[in-house]
């Protein structure tokens, strides 16, 4: 590629993530690949974001194309808008230099041997920011006359976030995050300081991404593919969304416990059952809902031997089976002395509860009609409990090979439930 300037910017390569900068890597979803292998900017041909934890002062690497009469040394500078300006005032602040440059070659390429250092640190607060460089040499020639020479532009979105990121967490990738992750939750919660309102704006964020509840993917990754994921996906997505701006969440899978009682042939309960269509969804997924006749009895407990009205209902709804091997997924913030829970899937508010943060070793857990997860999160989001039970001289069984889908009782009504907390 020809340029006809005598000089010009041709690459900014940033820092990869010394301690004093504290870079935030960024990662492609859709290769898998960590983005800065190669300069973010390269002009003409590449612009890619960049990212840090606020108040960080960045280093960038520096590549030049000389063409001819250029002079051997000079000073570097590039100018641009300051990222907090003063209300109403717009000024131009001097980001880098003025840097010493000595040119090993005058016609060509030329990689400054160090890094040039940003005189002034980024914006001490969670934000997306544009920024537009201009590039300038400078020089006094052998007469005394001063000279300046425009370089080129060049253009930059960064990411400040809230703090540096808790590495490891599920589905992310080996360091930093994925890039969509980090310029959604970056905007989100700009300017926001408090670990609580970060998380609330998150949440209210999420219809935003477009991903859809219901579609069978259970990773990040797969989510950002195919447009949307169940609720193991979601709780990882919402997890590092949070992770991004320095924010630990902890991930629980919710599972519902199962009695049999081998006299009547009964089970209670088969599975936890939720009627609202989910994120971005207009009615629950058909690539994952239960749809047929549901029997919902009005009141609950009954006696075997006596009447039950049944009201017969064909609708979908989704069910999340009693047992290990299926359970529906939460994430859970400790702040302030006080608990939330978030449920990306079918919330759009933090739920507050007056319990200790779930455990993780799968014991069962009995939940009275008092208890405060059951009233304020299972009663309203999850209000069906499905079972096999005798009713109206029958056995009305869970078999959803075949379509039968038992008899579901309002959660509310049943006296204790048990469930088991895993990760």
């Amino acid at each position: 590629m020809h340029y006809a300037e005598p000089l010009a910017i041709y690459s900014l390569h940033f820092d990869r993530g010394d301690t004093e900068s504290r870079t935030i890597p960024l990662w492609n979803p859709v290769t898998d690949a960590r983005l800065g292998e190669q300069p973010e900017w390269i002009r003409g041909a590449r612009s890619e974001p960049v990212a840090y934890v606020r108040g960080s002062r960045p280093s960038v690497r520096v590549s030049l194309l000389a063409n001819h009469f250029v002079p051997p040394s000079f000073e570097l500078s590039a100018f641009g808008p300051s990222l907090c300006p003063a209300a109403g005032v717009n000024t131009s602040v001097r980001w880098l230099g003025p840097h010493p440059v000595s040119l090993e070659r005058t016609a060509g390429w030329n990689t400054l041997a160090e890094p040039v250092h940003f005189n002034r640190p980024l914006p001490n607060h969670i934000g997306v920011h544009g920024l537009e460089l201009q590039w300038f040499a400078e020089w006094t020639d052998a007469d005394g006359s001063t000279r300046k020479l425009f370089l080129g532009n060049s253009r930059h979105e960064l990411f400040t976030t809230g703090a540096p990121m808790r590495q490891g967490e599920p589905g992310a990738p080996p360091c930093g995050a994925y890039t969509p992750l980090l310029r959604w939750s970056s905007r989100w919660c700009a300017g926001l300081e408090s670990r609580k309102d970060i998380c609330d704006a998150l949440l209210r964020g999420l219809p935003e991404t477009g991903l859809r509840y219901g579609i069978p993917a259970w990773t990040v990754r797969h989510m950002l593919a195919v447009g949307g994921g169940m609720c193991g996906g979601w709780y990882q997505l919402f997890q590092q969304l949070a992770n991004c701006q320095g924010v630990a969440l902890e991930g629980r899978t919710l599972h519902l416990l199962p009695h049999e009682n081998p006299r009547t042939d009964e089970v209670r309960w088969e599975a936890l059952v939720a009627v609202a269509p989910g994120i971005n969804q207009l009615e629950p997924s058909r690539l994952t809902r239960l749809h047929g006749r549901f029997q919902d009895s009005l009141r609950y407990p009954f006696a075997p031997d006596e009447p039950v009205e049944l009201l017969g209902r064909a609708e979908s709804r989704y069910a999340f089976m009693s047992g290990w091997d299926d359970g529906h997924c939460l994430n859970f913030l400790e702040d302030s002395g006080r608990l939330y829970l978030y449920d990306a899937c079918f919330l759009t508010e933090a739920v507050e509860l007056d319990m200790p943060l779930p455990p993780t070793d799968g014991r069962p857990v009995r939940l009275s009609q008092e208890s405060s997860f059951r009233r304020r999160y299972l009663h309203p989001t999850l209000p069906l409990l499905m079972g096999t039970l005798r009713a109206n001289g029958r056995l009305w069984e869970v078999d959803l090979e075949r379509n039968e889908l038992g008899i579901t009782v309002g959660t509310e009504q049943v006296p204790e439930i048990d469930i088991m907390w895993t990760r």
